[in-house]
């Protein structure tokens, strides 16, 4: 259950029945908390506040400095505010700084500031005035907050309006009457911007774009218009499809992985990729490649085998409404927008698509793309032998395991929220529950990297242990590993270093649970296998002293 609680200086709850509409869409167990209107002061600055009695995993925090300004200007200064606005906004960032503070465990979402169009100065705003720069700088200082604390966000809602103009989302005749202004679609685009950070907040976002070629990717029919008549160019109408291509290449930057899914002759595409001038994608930009006249349902079936991830974390864009219908029908995972029928849309279409949900890159999500072609590479060398353990060991695996720290504590969240199939109880920790932890005496967590001749897969898992002082055991809580190092037995060095932890501790027996899902088959025997016995029903226990551990000879291990 995630307990949202909101604080504001407006009547912020009417937005809260197409809030609760969106989270149950996306099947988000949820409890909404408002004190009610104009209470964040006194919830912030009292220390027994129901807002810390509470202590929720998510505030969001709505502070409208318009409210200030009505009947509050001094013309004599530049900007033209009064020293009571001055002193009011100085205690806003006071309490911002306060409930970041007190709340280290809870996520703190800040509304960035914006300036309705009734307070600008007209030909005097930039020429006399400098009402606009004051909330730039406002909005400066929250940025400065954010970099202080780690559990601070900041929503820019700033952006919203100037995407759709104040006359398209406020109803300023509201303001009067119920002392909120945000018509009906205001209502539903702040809605979903709130959404989208809750949704980067639980890691909720897909993996793979799966794209089309022919009039997707470029203009025309390359089979039969020609590499030299496809539209695709740095003007007119091919423009778009180089643009188009651009904001690919940035979500592949940010860790998203790309496929091809074409009906096509694979020879001809490939004319296209190596001599067209204005191809902004290569070959190697693309994790999986289905270039042939076989039925698309089977080639995104595959593809989705090929990358080990599952159906739902696709996304299909396709010009053709017979190719996207299609796919709606057979593969109902699969997400499949409406791709417009005008190309020169298709960037800021898929610029606004909600799926692609982050607050922080680490490094792994850098390094995502090319760890998936780098898998690639191990498979065709896996080929050649004809023992699994022979290949292992030509690998020279490195797993190193190092506990929780700031740097490793985005990638830890980002795995525990995301990973389904190599997760032992896919319990969904947020990034408050797993700072509780980090603080406590009775847990410790644990993440592990892996790296081999063809290059460091980075962090890969995680592993999360509860000590129980009544009792000599160790539960393994939570045992999670990533999809891209399946099947190398990595399990078994991780496995190793617990017992060795537990034996440092004198500590004789570990549990461990597995929670069954329909997505984490792939983990399922991970104790049965190292020796555990099930005590009851999904249950497993391990008396480490019966036999002696050892590890495999194809791994070095090294604990951080």
């Amino acid at each position: 259950m995630l307990n949202i609680y909101f604080l504001s200086n407006y009547s912020i709850e009417f937005i809260f029945e197409s809030l609760r509409k969106k989270l149950i869409e996306f099947q988000i167990e949820f409890n909404i908390i408002y004190p009610g209107f104009n209470q964040y002061s006194q919830q912030i600055f009292n220390p027994e506040s129901e807002l810390y009695t509470k202590s929720p995993e998510i505030v969001f925090i709505s502070i409208d400095l318009n409210n200030y300004f009505a009947n509050n200007f001094d013309l004599k200064n530049n900007p033209p505010i009064t020293e009571n606005v001055s002193n009011q906004i100085e205690q806003v960032f006071q309490s911002f700084e306060i409930i970041s503070e007190k709340l280290k465990n809870s996520t703190i979402f800040i509304d960035n500031f914006y300036l309705d169009s009734t307070f600008n100065f007209g030909t005097l705003e930039y020429n006399f005035f400098n009402l606009e720069e004051l909330i730039s700088k406002l909005n400066s200082r929250l940025i400065e907050i954010q970099q202080r604390h780690h559990n601070v966000k900041i929503i820019d809602i700033n952006a919203l309006i100037n995407k759709y103009g104040q006359k398209e989302l406020f109803d300023y005749r509201l303001l009067y009457l119920a002392k909120f202004k945000w018509n009906k679609k205001g209502i539903d685009k702040l809605s979903d911007l709130y959404i989208s950070h809750i949704k980067s907040y639980l890691g909720i976002r897909k993996k793979c774009v799966v794209v089309d070629l022919d009039n997707t990717l470029w203009g025309g029919i390359i089979g039969q218009d020609g590499i030299e008549n496809i539209k695709l160019s740095n003007d007119g109408i091919g423009k778009a499809f180089y643009d188009f291509q651009s904001y690919l290449l940035k979500l592949y930057n940010q860790g998203i992985l790309l496929a091809i899914c074409s009906k096509n002759s694979e020879n001809v595409v490939n004319l296209v990729f190596e001599k067209h001038p204005y191809m902004i994608l290569k070959p190697e930009h693309f994790a999986v490649k289905k270039i042939n006249w076989n039925n698309k349902v089977e080639n995104i079936i595959e593809i989705a085998k090929e990358l080990n991830i599952g159906l739902d974390s696709l996304v299909f864009l396709d010009d053709s409404k017979f190719e996207r219908e299609l796919i709606k029908q057979q593969l109902p995972q699969v997400e499949v927008p409406d791709l417009p029928d005008d190309p020169s849309l298709y960037t800021i279409f898929i610029s606004e698509l909600d799926y692609f949900n982050f607050h922080k890159l680490t490094d792994d999500d850098f390094k995502r793309n090319e760890s998936y072609r780098l898998n690639f590479e191990r498979k065709k060398q896996e080929e050649s032998f004809s023992n699994i353990k022979d290949y292992l060991r030509s690998l020279n695996m490195k797993v190193e395991i190092k506990k929780i720290d700031d740097f490793t504590f985005p990638r830890i969240v980002q795995l525990i929220q995301k990973t389904n199939q190599f997760n032992t109880t896919t319990k969904r920790y947020t990034e408050s529950e797993i700072m509780q932890m980090r603080n406590s005496d009775e847990w410790e967590i644990y993440s592990f990297s892996v790296s081999d001749k063809f290059g460091d897969n980075g962090i890969v898992g995680v592993f999360i242990l509860k000590f129980y002082n009544e009792s000599s055991k160790i539960n393994i809580d939570s045992f999670i590993m990533s999809c891209r190092v399946i099947g190398r037995e990595i399990e078994d060095a991780v496995l190793y270093f617990i017992v060795n932890k537990a034996k440092e501790k004198n500590i004789k027996t570990l549990t461990a649970d597995i929670i069954p899902t329909p997505k984490n088959e792939p983990c399922r025997n991970v104790y049965k296998n190292y020796g555990f016995e099930e005590v009851k029903e999904n249950s497993w226990a391990l008396d480490i002293t019966k036999k002696d551990f050892e590890l495999p000879d194809y791994f070095q291990l090294i604990s951080l």
